[in-house]
């Protein structure tokens, strides 16, 4: 499990293997930087991500989803290496009253050190500190990565489509 803290207004995680991380709100000029992400992340990532052949995003995507009133947008680098964002948190806002949409995408390089879990778990912090009682994930049945990260938030299922599931995390 990676060790993970709260420093200088960023969230500090400290990966399984040891390699440090800082998690920060998203800005607009961190555009490039998370296109940057999206070309190193191989197609089958982008596309359990996205559920698309989405290979990234344009200004006004990207506009959308660093405003503060569309969700929060959260960006991950190595310590010390702001400029190599190598993770990418939203929830957002959706149409329900207290419900936000969660998503996160990690360079493949990144996978698998207990990223993704902590990610999750701090989601859910911001979720609940922006007045959310639940999140929504959309989840390929086939993504068991992010199933077993969202398994241990609680996440339930509530529908699906196709091989497309819709889980619900109770905050």
């Amino acid at each position: 499990m990676p060790d993970a803290g709260r420093r200088d207004g960023a969230y500090s995680v400290t990966l399984t293997d040891g390699t440090a991380t800082r998690t920060r709100k998203a800005a607009p000029e961190d555009l490039v930087p998370v296109q940057e992400l999206h070309r190193r992340c191989s197609p089958g990532s982008r596309a359990l991500r996205y559920h698309a052949g989405q290979c990234g995003l344009s200004p006004a995507e990207w506009r959308q989803l660093s405003s503060p009133e569309h969700g929060t947008t959260l960006v991950t680098a190595p310590t010390g290496r702001t400029d190599h964002i190598i993770a990418m948190t939203n929830v957002m806002r959706t149409d329900q009253q207290g419900l936000g949409e969660l998503g996160i995408l990690i360079e493949d390089a990144w996978q698998a050190r207990g990223l993704g879990t902590a990610l999750a778990e701090h989601a859910a912090t911001v979720a609940r500190r922006e007045g959310h009682h639940a999140l929504t994930a959309v989840v390929a049945a086939s993504n068991k990565p992010m199933l077993h990260v969202l398994e241990k938030l609680d996440a339930r299922p509530v529908g699906a489509t196709g091989s497309v599931l819709d889980l619900r995390i109770v905050l």
